[in-house]
């Protein structure tokens, strides 16, 4: 109790002078938000943001030919992509590309906790979006798909300023992972939200990562509900850091808002079992 006292301290410290920093959010990944949230977005311009970005292009190239989206022609041009699978589908492996770099560490502990923490972020962000479309909740689906990939952002603060207090020899060692991971439980909320006022991103997304733990939750924010559930299925499923099979996702108030039956939520697991190639 004393280490993790101790190392909440720290972190807050860190945080109240801004010593750490995630690197700012992907400028590509943000125009092309503001272009796919438009009502007509211009696919010529997702197209030039796209490709002129060498190592983006071919990243996203790579997921879209990913067994993910089996049964698709492959795809060799980002205009193919956005043919195939469309402009918001195409927005969402963008911005999944531009953040997965952010999830590295050269201390082992740390950088497996960070696999970890974006194998789940994926999940979530996949989970959403896919609730969203079965609940012909479409038109927000796609705001699903990044508030549930952003959800945990404020763990991963947490993870870089513990990175940066070894890498700085303020601590000697990570912490064990019982401890980092009781930090992040306690503290991630209130770090993420900050992290996300400081990359400027919409109030929405926000709100997510600030409120998905809370016991009580606005029911008409319905982009939240859509990730508080896609986190639960994670939770069972051990996606990520937690693993909890005994709970009942069909119990959720969440399942009973969007009228999810058993059976949805089971198509939902699938869903979410083929989700994995995004982690690697």
């Amino acid at each position: 109790m004393e280490a993790q006292n101790s190392l909440v301290g720290m972190i807050e410290n860190y945080a109240t002078q801004e010593r750490i920093k995630l690197p700012a959010f992907s400028a590509t990944a943000l125009r092309i938000q503001k272009e796919v949230a438009k009502e007509d977005p211009n696919s010529r311009l997702i197209e030039r943001l796209i490709v002129s970005d060498q190592s983006l292009t071919g990243e996203v190239l790579r997921v879209s030919n990913s067994s993910f989206y089996k049964g698709l022609a492959q795809v060799t041009t980002i205009r193919d992509s956005l043919i195939r699978l469309g402009t918001k589908e195409v927005s969402n492996i963008v911005t999944l590309v531009a953040l997965q770099h952010n999830f590295e560490s050269r201390i082992p502990l740390i950088n497996q906790i960070m696999k970890k923490l974006w194998r789940h972020s994926v999940g979530c962000g996949i989970g959403a979006n896919w609730i969203a479309k079965e609940s012909r909740l479409e038109a927000i689906a796609h705001q699903a798909f990044i508030a549930g990939l952003l959800h945990d952002v404020g763990k991963l603060y947490i993870l870089k300023v513990i990175d940066g207090m070894v890498a700085s020899k303020e601590i000697n060692g990570a912490p064990p992972d019982t401890v980092i991971n009781e930090v992040m439980e306690n503290l991630h909320s209130d770090q993420g939200y900050s992290l996300m006022q400081q990359w400027n991103l919409p109030e929405e997304f926000s709100l997510v990562v600030r409120d998905h733990h809370q016991s009580d939750v606005d029911a008409n924010n319905l982009v939240l509900i859509l990730v508080r559930l896609a986190n639960q299925t994670c939770h069972k499923m051990g996606i990520g850091l937690k693993d909890d099979p005994s709970i009942n996702l069909h119990a959720a108030p969440e399942a009973n808002q969007l009228q999810l039956s058993e059976v949805d939520l089971a198509r939902l697991e699938v869903r979410l079992e083929d989700s994995h190639v995004f982690a690697g």
